[in-house]
């Protein structure tokens, strides 16, 4: 009888599941559940981000009787696992709308991008032999702002995030037990993620540098056999890129004349989002470290990892430094000098740079006692706190798009004989889906032939007779007396905040902004649509477009006061 209890505390222990596999459950499930919060939003449209529909294009005129892309600015990953995971949706009998294929192409980025979490875990675990390192490693993932953002878009970005990422963790594993098998299995992930996007060929540094550490501490013997591990890894890498994009080197001078193409676009810059404005912070580095980092990271969570890295750069020996810092110095070196600064381009290092951190907040935790562990507590909680509601703000968003709304109402307010002038226009494509398609195709029906059965820039109901104007020509129609009574203005500031952002050097548009959006003697107010977030005023001061960067711009509606002469 005695030992009754003893044996059924043993049993008891057995069955407990351990503190820790519940902590990395906590994170996967709390960064599911961000992720998949409004993935269906814009829906039936799919027109409401353009790199989306790009990627939507090229993936839904795929067929098995031509898997050639025929587009090689990109690599072919994505678009092939857009293809096949619309084919298994075919066979379950669903039919393929271009909403539904929006749909699986977004899943697939919540795919990757959930289980970056698990994978940031192993990642911090086997660099540091520390398992608090991998739980902290995983929470800061799940919970990071700019990750879950673009996890909710159908784009290539966060599967890229995913396979850099499994490459350092590939590197780690190969730095501390060199063998054949780990360098193969490596070269052939960095194969992968070159197969996602070009960019993903600059995570083989992290192998090279492996390789060299572990010659350094003679794990390695001797220096031809790291050449052979090299050669290894440099051949399944050219292996997994064939396999994942074949079309992109069989076609390999319209691969490198794409590539040649987009380095001059980076390199040339975007309206609104380059380094054209004057003043701080808009130099190379600079903006990324006091801007785009911020505003990615939230701002408690940045100056927490910027510590963190500080003392892991200084109390780590110098070739683990070497080694966890190795992509993150090459990717930003080269992509943060490029003259286009979207924030999405630096998603592939955050991931890293956040592993990198946790082992100084574990440190940390562990080395003061009493009441100073109690505050660190109490800066952990506010810290995550703050990084959660941030992420709250930002992505319902998405839930409640200010473009939907608008169109809206104003199918629902306005008088049916209401003209309304788009001025300067950004979701003013070219070429539409027509939502009576049958099945993916290319875009050939041109915008202004198609009113009601169309997923429409921003109206959709064929009463409305959508112009596009620039803004001289809308204030010279103005002076002319061509616009007045029943015309509707209708603003965005996905344009005008690109002329506050350039300030000085866009002086004489934005005092035409403002003869519209600050004149209530020209122009009456009808309707604003805005959908703020927590600090929005605080990032839009390191960049105006922080404040529309990813869904929900403004949306302003006005009517000019002055009446046309009869």
């Amino acid at each position: 009888m005695p030992n009754k209890p003893s044996s059924l505390g043993e049993e008891k222990q057995k069955l407990s599941i351990p503190m820790p596999l519940i902590a990395l459950a906590g994170a996967l499930l709390i960064g599911l559940i961000l992720r998949l919060w409004g993935i269906e939003w814009g829906f039936p449209r799919v027109d409401l981000s353009p790199d989306e529909l790009n990627v939507w294009n090229i993936s839904a005129r795929l067929r098995w009787s031509d898997l050639d892309t025929h587009f090689y600015n990109y690599s072919g990953f994505t678009f092939y696992l857009n293809f096949l995971a619309a084919q298994v949706v075919r066979l379950f009998g669903i039919p393929l709308e271009p909403h539904t294929l929006l749909l699986i192409n977004r899943l697939w980025s919540v795919f990757f991008g959930t289980l970056t979490i698990p994978l940031a875990y192993l990642t911090a675990r086997d660099f540091f032999e520390q398992q608090k390192a991998g739980l902290w490693a995983a929470w800061l993932i799940a919970l990071l702002p700019i990750h879950i953002w673009h996890s909710h878009f159908g784009t290539s970005d966060i599967s890229l995030v995913f396979w850099v990422t499994a490459a350092f963790w590939l590197a780690v594993r190969a730095y501390r037990k060199p063998n054949g098998w780990r360098f193969l299995l490596g070269g052939l992930v960095v194969g992968i993620a070159i197969g996602v996007k070009f960019n993903g060929l600059l995570a083989g540094i992290s192998f090279l540098v492996a390789a060299l550490a572990a010659w350094k501490e003679r794990r390695i013997q001797r220096l031809p056999q790291v050449l052979v591990l090299l050669l290894a890894a440099g051949s399944a890498a050219l292996l997994g890129f064939f396999l994942v994009s074949p079309f992109s080197l069989i076609h390999l001078k319209a691969t490198v004349d794409a590539f040649f193409f987009e380095a001059a676009h980076v390199k040339g810059g975007h309206y609104g989002f380059d380094l054209s404005p004057s003043g701080w912070p808009y130099f190379p580095y600079v903006y990324q470290l006091f801007a785009a980092f911020p505003f990615s990271f939230g701002l408690p969570l940045f100056l927490v990892t910027a510590i963190a890295l500080i003392h892991f750069i200084l109390r780590t020996q110098w070739l683990r430094v070497i080694l966890g810092l190795c992509f993150t110095a090459v990717y930003l070196g080269i992509v943060a000098s490029w003259k286009f600064v979207p924030s999405r381009y630096y998603l592939p290092v955050l991931p890293i740079l956040l592993i990198l951190a946790s082992s100084s907040i574990v440190g940390a935790f562990a080395k003061v006692k009493g009441r100073w562990k109690l505050f660190l507590r109490l800066i952990a909680v506010l810290v995550l706190g703050y990084t959660l509601a941030y992420d709250i703000s930002t992505v319902d968003r998405f839930r409640r798009d200010t473009r939907l709304a608008a169109a809206t109402w104003a199918d629902r307010m306005l008088p049916a004989q209401s003209r309304i002038v788009l001025v300067d226009p950004i979701f003013d494509r070219g070429y539409i889906v027509p939502a009576d398609s049958s099945g993916p195709r290319p875009f050939t029906v041109p915008l202004t032939k198609v009113m009601e059965k169309s997923y429409m820039p921003l109206f959709d109901r064929s009463r409305f007779e959508v112009l596009t104007r620039d803004l001289n020509r809308t204030m010279s129609d103005l002076a002319s007396k061509k616009l007045g009574r029943g015309d509707i203005l209708c603003l965005s500031s996905l344009v005008f905040l690109r002329d506050v952002r350039l300030g000085e050097k866009a002086a004489e548009r934005l005092r035409l902004w403002n003869s519209i959006r600050k004149n209530p003697r020209k122009f009456r107010r009808l309707q604003i649509f805005d959908a703020s977030f927590l600090n929005r005023r605080i990032y839009a001061a390191m960049d105006p477009m922080f404040a529309c960067d990813f869904v929900s711009p403004t949306i302003e509606f006005y009517a000019p006061l002055t009446r046309r002469k009869h």
